[in-house]
């Protein structure tokens, strides 16, 4: 008996759960709390929150494919030890993706952005005095 999916933060969490995707001859790794890390690393719209479903832009999709297309080795080593590389390696990786490819990546990575945003949409800070993480006053 298949399991039902019926609650928002099922939902949410099934994006995460997911096979790789295909698009086209590219093989995209699940979206996992790992990737979305090295997109907030990046300054990614769509793990800072910034990006809405459906104006994604093309800098935003070429980032999303690279972190997670491209072999994962060399994505982790350009984000965390040549981190001014980042774009030419984006670039690079994305010279080769045909325009159909990036119009199914797109669709998919829309159904998927509202589990990216809840995950990526945690408060840095309390939104009032009354929140338990408020500091004291003195």
């Amino acid at each position: 008996m298949p399991i039902s999916i019926t609650t928002r933060e099922d939902i949410n969490n099934s994006a995460f759960t997911r096979p790789a995707a295909k698009a086209g001859s590219l093989t995209l790794r699940p979206i996992s709390l790992g990737s979305l890390e090295l997109l907030r690393q990046i300054g990614n719209a769509l793990a800072t929150g910034e990006a809405a479903p459906d104006s994604l832009d093309l800098h935003t999709i070429s980032q999303f494919v690279w972190v997670h297309a491209a072999p994962l080795d060399q994505v982790v080593d350009t984000i965390y030890n040549e981190p001014a590389s980042v774009g030419k390696a984006v670039a690079l990786f994305c010279l080769d993706v045909a325009p159909a490819e990036l119009q199914q990546i797109a669709a998919a990575l829309t159904a998927d952005c509202s589990a990216i945003q809840a995950a990526g949409a945690i408060p840095t800070a309390p939104d009032d005095d009354d929140s338990p993480n408020a500091q004291p006053r003195r």
